[in-house]
């Protein structure tokens, strides 16, 4: 069976470069995933023309990308070790080829590593990307003061809000993040401006799911021709996409933080019936609505140890 990657990662290295001018073509896709061979020759392609600094700077675009479930369920972490196990979760449901395994934890301090479950190791290109993108969701989720090192050597990667690439030679796998301080209040991943499109978009859909919303209605109501708001759209996908994208993202809030059945999770997010809902939200996230609210269900944060 072939190997696959995550696509939420890979529409995010394609919006990292876009905006730094830099266009990449969009990879096929099996529903929430994408060949792990694209994956790796994307990623390659970008480190040898652009260097690892547009790849440890991908998590930070997180945020403009449309509304997914994915990162609904990793940005509600309380704390770190309460995220890292969240990614570790989401690792198995996707079937990750590669794990970030946490090898120690202290009150301020955790390392991990990434590592392959079989055959051979992760790419270094791989491991500054992952390195780039948990970095960004311990900021997002209200860790303050964080330092990333590259161990052994204690290469800062790092530190003051700004990534460093490392120097040629350092190994890229085994990491350390240490923090000051917890957020007591975990706040949500920042929208993007209130006067984007794509964002006016969502808040009107999301308004109300149970409409059988069309992109004529949508751009009148947004006060533009279809056209054009197709095209503003495109960067999310277009219109069917972002609604898509907005109904998949209402149901994982609903599946994280209510008990309700599958059913009124389906009919509160816009859903036809309850096999629509299996059906469109597995196809986003590789895993069913039942298996999502059983890894993601809120938790009493896990304390440091040893």
């Amino acid at each position: 069976m072939d190997d696959f990657a995550s696509a939420l990662l890979v529409a995010a290295v394609r919006r990292a470069l876009a905006a730094e001018g830099i266009a990449v073509p969009a990879p096929q896709q099996v529903g929430a995933l994408v060949p792990l061979a694209v994956k790796r020759w994307l990623l390659t392609d970008i480190a040898q023309n652009h260097g690892l600094l547009p790849l440890l700077r991908v998590g930070q675009f997180l945020s403009q990308l449309p509304p997914d479930p994915a990162i609904s369920a990793l940005t509600a972490a309380g704390t770190p070790f309460d995220l890292f196990e969240r990614w570790s979760r989401l690792e198995r449901f996707v079937h990750s080829r590669h794990r970030v395994v946490v090898r120690e934890t202290s009150s301020t301090q955790l390392v991990a590593e990434h590592v392959a479950r079989s055959g051979a190791r992760p790419e270094p290109v791989e491991d500054v990307l992952i390195l780039g993108v948990l970095t960004a969701l311990m900021t997002t989720i209200g860790t303050r003061g964080v330092t990333v090192t590259l161990e052994p050597h204690h290469a800062v990667v790092f530190a003051d809000g700004a990534f460093t690439v490392p120097e040629p030679g350092h190994g890229t796998a085994l990491w350390r993040f240490a923090w000051s301080s917890l957020s007591s209040v975990t706040p949500a991943i920042p929208p993007v401006s209130g006067t984007d499109v794509a964002s006016r978009a969502r808040r009107l859909l999301a308004g109300n799911l149970h409409h059988s919303w069309a992109l004529r209605e949508l751009a009148t109501k947004l006060g533009m021709s279809p056209r054009t708001l197709q095209r503003r759209l495109q960067a999310d996908g277009g219109f069917t996409a972002l609604l898509a994208a907005t109904r998949a993202d209402a149901a994982a809030d609903l599946l994280m933080n209510t008990g309700h059945s599958l059913g009124v999770v389906g009919f509160a997010s816009g859903y036809a019936d309850q096999p629509h809902l299996t059906r469109e939200f597995k196809r986003r996230t590789a895993m069913t609505p039942a298996a999502f609210r059983s890894a993601f269900t809120r938790r009493p944060a896990k304390q440091a140890g040893a």
